[in-house]
This record gives C-alpha cells, sequence and structure tokens, in this order.
C-alpha cells in the first residue's frame, strides 16, 4: 500500500525560515494572569502589572509599520506577542504557524552579543522586520502553498524561496537602521569574518552557508547582514523588495532568490556574494596598525575556547576551556601544562569570577514542570579540592563576584518584575546581606570589586548608552567612570587604581582603561579584531582572550597606552554602518517616539488601554491544514494551536474510496495544568468487511481515547533529566448494521495504557555523537481487560558510556518484554535485533552494543542542495532470546546479529540537518519470518523526514 502524507517530508524545509525555533507547550501554567494591549497592528499579550512595557512594544511595532515596512513590500498583518517574564532565558522568535510571536524578556548580561540598547526594543525591532517579511512573502506561486496548506504553506514556500540568512541578515539590518546601535555596528559582529580573512582562511560558500564540526564558520545572522547590507547600500531601498517578491513568487522555478539577485544587480550571484564581502572587509582594517600580540595557547587540530583568564601567578592562570571536543570546564594552566579543575554546570552565560582560591559563577536550573520558568543559582568552586557549593535557589542572580576578604558575594539580579539591582550576599551560605538602591533602574552587568566597600560595573541606562560606573556598597550611589555612550563596554578588571575593560573602539573591541584618581580614559592597545577578559600580573603584561578562527586565544598584548578624551571617547564608534545608512527610510526611527510631534500622531507613543486577555479566546485556531494521502484512504486535517501554547488540536476527515466510508476525527490537548490531558475521538460512518461466506456486512465503528500524563525536567547541576509518565484509556466500539446485526455482536475492546520514561542526559560538546554518559529507560504497559485479559509490557533502555577518543561513544541497549499467550493485539514497540523480522512472543529479552566513532569531515558538497559535514560509523552486535511454542513445543528462540552502519551528517540546502545511513546485518541465527536471508541491507533515515 502506497502511503503518503501530503508534503510531510518537505516540511523539515521549514526550519531554514525564521520563527520555527520551538514554543514551549504547557509553558505557564493557568495561574498566570494575562493581559493585552490590542491595536491594529498587534495584540500584545503579558502578566499583570508589565503595562508600560507592553505599552511600548505595541508603539514600536506600530511605528516600524509605517517606517520601515515599505522597504520590504509595505504591507504588515496584525500579530500576536506574548512578553515571558518569568525565565532567566534571553531570546525572542517569530512563529509561522500560527502566527505569533514569544519574547523572553530577561536581558542579556553579555554586553558583547546583542549590545546595550533597551532590550525590549532590542527584541521587538528584530521580530517585527519578520513580521514584516511574512506578511509580503505570501504572493505569487506561494499563494498556492498557503491555498493548499494554510499558514504551514506559507512557512513552507518561504523556505524553499529565500534562504535562512537573508531573513536574520534583514533583521539585524532593521536594528541597525532604526536605532544608534544594532548588531551591524558592533565590532564583536564581525568577529568571526574578520578572523577568517585575518588568516586566510578561505572556505566554500556552501561551507560558509552550511557549517562544520571541524572548523569554525560566522553564524547565518552575521553572513546575512554582509549580504544584505551591502543590497541596500548599493542598489537601493527598493532592492530586496524586488529580489524577494520575484523569489516567493517562484519567477524562476530553480533558485528563484539567486535568479533574483543577478536580474535586480545585474551581477552573477557569485560575483554579488564576493563583492560583499569584499566591501566590508575593507572597512574592517582600513588605516589599522594593530599592537603586538603573543599568542601563550597553541592552535589545536579542534576549536578551542579559552577565556576570561585570571592571573592565579606570575605564571599560573585560570581560564574556562571548551572545545567542539570538550564540554565546558575551569583549568588551571601552568608552564604550558592544563589541568582540569571541575565541569562546569550547566550555565547559559560562561562569566565566572575569582579570588582566594574560590571561583563563583552562575548555573542554570529549570522548573520541574513549567519550561518558561527556571532560575540562575550560585555556585562556588574551590579550586583546590573541586569542590562545589550551592548558595542560592530558585533565583535569578547573574554575573558574581567574591569580595577581596571573602566573605561577601556581589550578584546582579534580575527580578520578575523587570527591574535590576545589585545584591551583597553572604558567602558562606548565599543570604542576603543587603540590596542596593536602583532609582534610576540602571541596567547593571559584569560587576567587580574593587575594595570590600566600593565596586565598578558596566551599566546600560533605558536609552541603550553604556556606563561604566563606581558603585559605593553601602548605600548604592554610583559614580561614573567614563562617559555614557552607544559604545559596548564589559569585562572590567581592577588592578591598583586601574580599572582595565573590553570596549568598543573604531573598528575592533580593545582593551581601555580608566584611572580611578583622575578618571582619564586610555587605550591600552591596538588590535583589528576582538579582544576580551582583560587579565594583568604584578609585572604588569597584559593578558587577553583574542577572538580567532581556531577559537578564543589567549595572548599577551603589547600595550601601548594612548590617552582618550571624553568626546573621542564617545564618539570612537564603529564604522561599520554602511555609507548611506543614514539616508534611509526609517533611519533612527526608534527615537521619534520621543518627539512631541509624533506623540501626537496616529503612529506614536499613545497609551493603550489595557484589558484582560481571556485564555479562552481563540481556544480553537485553526491556521494550517495537510491533505493525507494513504490509499485507498483520502482526507484532510486541520491544525490548530492557541497563542498561549497551551491547548493543541486536530480535526481531520477521511474518505475510503474502496468501501466509500467516511470517517471524523478529532484530537486534543491541554497542558495550562500540572498533568496534561489529552483526549481523541474519531467516528467511522459505512465501513464494510468481508464475512467467510462471501457476504459483506456493514458497520460504524467509534474510537476515544483520554490521557492524563505529567512531563518533568530537572536541568540542574551536569545533566538534564527527563521524567514523564501517564496513562490513556482506549475503547474501539462497533455497531453493526443491516444482516450483520443478526451475525455479530456490537462488542468493544476496551485496554488500558500506562507509561514511565525517564532519561539522564550529561552536556554535549558540538563533534560528541552521543552524550558521553547518558541513561535512558522506557516502560509501557498496556491491558485490554475485556478482550480475552491481553496484556504486555515493554521495557526498552540505553546506556552511554566513553569511547576511546572523547568523539567515540559506547551504548549498550537493554530491553525486555512479557505477554499473554495469544496472539499480539498491540503494536510492536520492543527492540529486535537487527536484520530480522522482529517477533513479538510471550517472553522476551534483548542486549545490544554498539560502538560509534567518527570516519571523516569532509565539509564537501554539490549544487547547494547536498553538503556532507561528517560521515561515521557505528558497529554493533545484538542478542535476543524469545521463549515462544512451536509446533506445540514451549521452544527458546535466538536471534542474534552483527554489522555495521555509516551515518552521514549532512546539511539540506544549507540550512536542514539530516542523517541518513545504510545498515549492514548479518544474521547468526535463522531469521523465523525470512529463513533464507542470512545478511541484509537498509537505507536508515530520521524518524518523521519520510512519512509513515
Amino acid at each position: 500500500m502506497f502511503k503518503l502524507h501530503f508534503f510531510s517530508a518537505f516540511f523539515f524545509i521549514l526550519l531554514m525560515a525564521p520563527g520555527v525555533r520551538a514554543q514551549q507547550f504547557g509553558g505557564n501554567p493557568s495561574s498566570v494572569n494575562w493581559y493585552q494591549v490590542n491595536t491594529p497592528s498587534a495584540r500584545v499579550i503579558f502578566p499583570k502589572g508589565f503595562d508600560s512595557q507592553a505599552n511600548r512594544i505595541a508603539n514600536v511595532i506600530r511605528l516600524m509599520g509605517s517606517r520601515t515596512a515599505s522597504s520590504i513590500g509595505g504591507k504588515q498583518r496584525k500579530w500576536n506577542v506574548v512578553l515571558q517574564y518569568y525565565t532567566t532565558l534571553s531570546n525572542a522568535y517569530v512563529r509561522m504557524a500560527p502566527v505569533m510571536s514569544e519574547l523572553y524578556m530577561t536581558p542579556a548580561q553579555d554586553n558583547f552579543s546583542t549590545g546595550s540598547i533597551r532590550w525590549d526594543d532590542n527584541l521587538i525591532i528584530h521580530e517585527d522586520r519578520h513580521i514584516q517579511q511574512f506578511s509580503n512573502f505570501n504572493r505569487g506561486f506561494t499563494k498556492v502553498f498557503s491555498f493548499l496548506l494554510g499558514q504551514e504553506g506559507q512557512m513552507l514556500a518561504n523556505g524553499m524561496a529565500v534562504p535562512d540568512y537573508f531573513f536574520e541578515g534583514d533583521a539585524v539590518w532593521q536594528e541597525t537602521l532604526v536605532s544608534a546601535q544594532g548588531r551591524g555596528r558592533m565590532p564583536s559582529f564581525y568577529n568571526g569574518f574578520k578572523s577568517l580573512w585575518l588568516q586566510k582562511k578561505n572556505y566554500s560558500w556552501m561551507k560558509l552557508r552550511s557549517g562544520s564540526y571541524k572548523d569554525y564558520t560566522p553564524d547565518h545572522y552575521q553572513l546575512g547582514y554582509l549580504l544584505t547590507a551591502y543590497g541596500y547600500e548599493k542598489y537601493g531601498e527598493s532592492f530586496w523588495k524586488n529580489v524577494t517578491g520575484d523569489a516567493v513568487a517562484f519567477r524562476g522555478l530553480f533558485y528563484p532568490f539567486n535568479r533574483a539577485i543577478e536580474r535586480y544587480s545585474g551581477k552573477t550571484y557569485r560575483a554579488f556574494r564576493e563583492t560583499a564581502m569584499s566591501y566590508f572587509k575593507d572597512k574592517s582594517f582600513a588605516g589599522v596598525q594593530p599592537s603586538e600580540m603573543e599568542y601563550i595557547t597553541p592552535v589545536s587540530k579542534t576549536v578551542t575556547d579559552y577565556k576570561y583568564p585570571v592571573y592565579i601567578s606570575d605564571d599560573s592562570i585560570l581560564v574556562a576551556k571548551t572545545s567542539y571536543k570538550e564540554i565546558s570546564s575551569f583549568c588551571l594552566l601552568t608552564g604550558g601544562q592544563e589541568k582540569k579543575i571541575r565541569v562546569r554546570d550547566v550555565v547559559v552565560d560562561d562569566y565566572y569570577s575569582y579570588r582566594n582560591g574560590k571561583i563563583v559563577y552562575v548555573a542554570y536550573q529549570s522548573d520541574p514542570r513549567w519550561s518558561n520558568r527556571d532560575y540562575s543559582v550560585i555556585k562556588l568552586v574551590d579550586i583546590a579540592t573541586g569542590q562545589q557549593q550551592q548558595l542560592s535557589s530558585k533565583s535569578k542572580y547573574f554575573s558574581p563576584d567574591i569580595s577581596p576578604d571573602g566573605k561577601e558575594i556581589l550578584a546582579v539580579e534580575v527580578r520578575s518584575d523587570g527591574s535590576n539591582r545589585l545584591c551583597r550576599l553572604n558567602a558562606a551560605n548565599g543570604e542576603l546581606i543587603k540590596a542596593l538602591p536602583n532609582p534610576v533602574n540602571y541596567f547593571f552587568t559584569q560587576t567587580k570589586y574593587v575594595t570590600a566597600h566600593t565596586a565598578v560595573s558596566a551599566a546600560r541606562n533605558m536609552e541603550g548608552n553604556m556606563v561604566l560606573l563606581k558603585v559605593d556598597l553601602a548605600t548604592g550611589a554610583v559614580d561614573n567612570l567614563t562617559p555614557f555612550s552607544f559604545n559596548v563596554l564589559g569585562y572590567p578588571l581592577v588592578k591598583g587604581d586601574t580599572v582595565y575593560f573590553s570596549g568598543m573602539h573604531k573598528n575592533a573591541d580593545k582593551v581601555i582603561a580608566v584611572n580611578l584618581k583622575d578618571e582619564k580614559i586610555y587605550l591600552v592597545a591596538d588590535n583589528n579584531n576582538g579582544v576580551y577578559h582583560p587579565a594583568v600580573n604584578s609585572k604588569g603584561e597584559l593578558l587577553v582572550s583574542a577572538f580567532t578562527a581556531d577559537g578564543y586565544r589567549l595572548a599577551k598584548l603589547k600595550t601601548s597606552w594612548k590617552r582618550v578624551a571624553a568626546l573621542d571617547f564617545i564618539l570612537g564608534n564603529s564604522h561599520y554602518y554602511t555609507d548611506s545608512l543614514f539616508a534611509m527610510t526609517g533611519a533612527g526611527a526608534l527615537y521619534s517616539l520621543r518627539d512631541s510631534s509624533f506623540a501626537e500622531s496616529k503612529a506614536g507613543s499613545i497609551r493603550n488601554p489595557v484589558t484582560k486577555y481571556r485564555k479562552s479566546f481563540r481556544l480553537f485556531n485553526f491556521h494550517s491544514w495537510r491533505p493525507v494521502i494513504d490509499d485507498p484512504e483520502f482526507g484532510y486535517s486541520f491544525f490548530s494551536d492557541n497563542v498561549l501554547s497551551s491547548f493543541s488540536n486536530t480535526v481531520s476527515y477521511t474518505y475510503n474510496r474502496s468501501d466509500r466510508s467516511h470517517t471524523l476525527g478529532f484530537s486534543g490537548v491541554y497542558a495550562g495544568w500540572f498533568p496534561v490531558i489529552g483526549l481523541s475521538a474519531e467516528e467511522s460512518f459505512n465501513r464494510t468487511v468481508d464475512t467467510a461466506v462471501g457476504r459483506s456486512v456493514m458497520y460504524n465503528s467509534a474510537k476515544l481515547n483520554a490521557g492524563i500524563s505529567i512531563p518533568l525536567q530537572f536541568i540542574n547541576g551536569r545533566t538534564r533529566k527527563f521524567l514523564s509518565f501517564g496513562a490513556d484509556y482506549n475503547i474501539e466500539q462497533y455497531y453493526y448494521r443491516g444482516v450483520g446485526k443478526n451475525v455479530f455482536s456490537n462488542n468493544s475492546i476496551k485496554y488500558l495504557s500506562s507509561f514511565l520514561r525517564f532519561s539522564n542526559i550529561s552536556q554535549q560538546a558540538r563533534q560528541h555523537i552521543n552524550p558521553r554518559w547518558a541513561q535512558s529507560v522506557s516502560l509501557i504497559y498496556r491491558d485490554a481487560f475485556n478482550f480475552s485479559n491481553r496484556h504486555k509490557f515493554v521495557v526498552n533502555s540505553s546506556f552511554y558510556f566513553p569511547g576511546f577518543s572523547p568523539n567515540h561513544s559506547l551504548v549498550i541497549d537493554a530491553s525486555w518484554q512479557k505477554r499473554d499467550t495469544l496472539p499480539d493485539l498491540f503494536s510492536k514497540s520492543f527492540s529486535y535485533s537487527r536484520g530480522y523480522e522482529a517477533l513479538s512472543t510471550r517472553a522476551m529479552y534483548k542486549l545490544g552494543v554498539n560502538y560509534h566513532f567518527p570516519i571523516i569531515y569532509p565539509d564537501l558538497g554539490f549544487a547547494n542542495i547536498l553538503f556532507f559535514q561528517r560521515i561515521r560509523a557505528n558497529a554493533f552486535y545484538d542478542y535476543t532470546s524469545a521463549r515462544a511454542r512451536l509446533n506445540g513445543v514451549l521452544t527458546d528462540i535466538k536471534s542474534r546479529s552483527t554489522g555495521g552502519e555509516l551515518y552521514f551528517d549532512t546539511k539540506l540546502w544549507n540550512a536542514l540537518p539530516v542523517s541518513f545511513g545504510v545498515r549492514f546485518s548479518h544474521l547468526l541465527d535463522t531469521d523465523l519470518l525470512n529463513p533464507l536471508v542470512k545478511n541484509r541491507w537498509e537505507i536508515i533515515i530520521p524518524v518523521g523526514l519520510v512519512p509513515r
């Protein structure tokens, strides 16, 4: 029978478009009271108490619609924006099916990642551009996809027509255009490409697009911005509107985006890319005379980062080390030797501080049930013993430092109400000693003690300017050590009466210093790519983490100490913006929100009404539909998800052409309560079955499934633990019609299914095929209590261990099954020996051994369709013992096999990760269902890529 869920295989391409980042289903409890600001442009949904931010976000969306939408087509649809305040994660996304966005409202501590402008502004001007893109990308042939598949159809077509780098590059362009900063003005955003240019690493276009397990490559945000900004600069504001308009209309069926660039630029796609790269390369190194740099960590075969160096002594350095084959750990470097102190717990921000033999950092911890609630807790590590102590729980602390006497810890606290403050904590037990007042609502980031009574902190104000502050730890009073500016700064180091820090200065992030006595500012050294985390020893030697194409390397930087006047400090902004940026429509538009004339306009910063958001609003929100072809059955399924992602449901209709029957179905899951509740029902009409006497009997049938489950996660320490358990009740009832009523009884089949799943997974480095340590156990019990007492109990488990090399993996599989002695009523879930046709007998167990290892990282592809990143192998041995009656005799059946699997880790269309492979199994025993087979070849494809 031929079976195809129409376009299912291609839905994986949706990952190529922005907004396909996972929304957390059931991430918030139903106890959260939601409110809304509802405007013609957007509905902003938020918890009680955040009216002001929601109002500003609604106004910025309206502003962007009037000032920037024209450059991508002029349309802007209304969309839903949900603000999440109870997570420590700093992120945002747009989802296209259904159309909505979530903003995670805790600002990032790393100033050099996204800049210093207001976090809510930063998020919304970026994500709003995605909505503008989607609003204008439903035209031409894309409309056919939308008609057939709904919002998923547009997402599919857009993912096929427009590369992912454009979506993100164009959104970064909007950040840079409408604000006084944006990543397009930040030198740190160019570190990746500059490192490749400096080291003359000329990677292929497919490698830059697809990434690599072997070498560092910049991400699609950086790549996309270079091409997008160049297009706007050289060909005007309508260039990308025309290019994307033709692409989504599929004008030129194959590679429509590339063809459109050639059409409107007059250059080949390759020439356009190369010219864009050259434009920014020339900007990067014009007039630069870099200081001498002596690297003290070698180039490894694997990309390796050494970050946040601290001099323990003049010849002993503490660092945070991570690489493509090693997870993050604290290491001590002495005389060219490395000593690992401790593997770090799961973290969101990798910053740490050190003093007097102790490391302090913050680790990530999840809420057991609600995925949009998590915490940032303080950990203290003794470098002599490697022992670790947790000092806080259910906290949101960041960027801690230890006082000179070791008795206190100073940390930044980001509260759930959005406020930010510095907190003095007891270093012995984590108890709060004093929370310092912050009346002007600075956003404090990396903070360092100067004395027991003062500290310095890299802070942002509400306008997005940064400043280095000196803070009185008794009163909270602050003193500006640098002028306010849009120059990003951070990672302060106090050495004597001087504070060193990393800061933007023209073409790169450099080491800058300020004297605490006279507050004079100095450029300590010059460099042509980013250097961070300054450290100074007793000899006055300056050590930094230098960004290179081989990772962050430790380097001693020759100092030059040039005085920087206050005005030069303020104006020493990056020159990476394109030449005509300020003349384009929408330039600096974000700041017109404060203009009185603009405030009176329709799109101004007006005060929007706040109303309660009913959780039942659009509980049924059908956004997409998919045809199903499962010959002889044909039909359509309609998909619905509410905006709060607590209720998901599907309605389906199927027609069977063989017996001309009809089936209606519904399934729904509600995840707003602590247990997740599921319900599904299906009704079939006019079904027929052939009888032994040659007559067909008609019947109707009804199926009902009701279930409850509890999904839990425990991300704490160095592992991630997941536990879920639940049960569901199933009934299938038959109603015979016509002559069948006199022959058959209207019987029903009822069964209960219960499950428990547990996994404990260690952290993985980029090149790790599997976790080095992990355990996974699944138990399923099913009981058809009204049908001859049918029952079945299956246990599947896997245990992961390190192999002989860091990227090798040993996996032990164990399975067990016990069921009734009648023919099997239930589906097969036992993991049988590979190569055999699976049996399902009254008692079975299986042991399997797997050894996974990489073979080569080819980094080769063809036609921008398929790119091979890694080829790896697995050697296996399986042993299954099954007990069954054969010819009336209870017999033990052995099914042993050995063989190998060859896997190809690839990128499809330079964006979609797909792993597939081939398996050879040699059967050491007779396959009872295929006795002539001794060797078997199989193709291994990802679950879900090809429908079943």
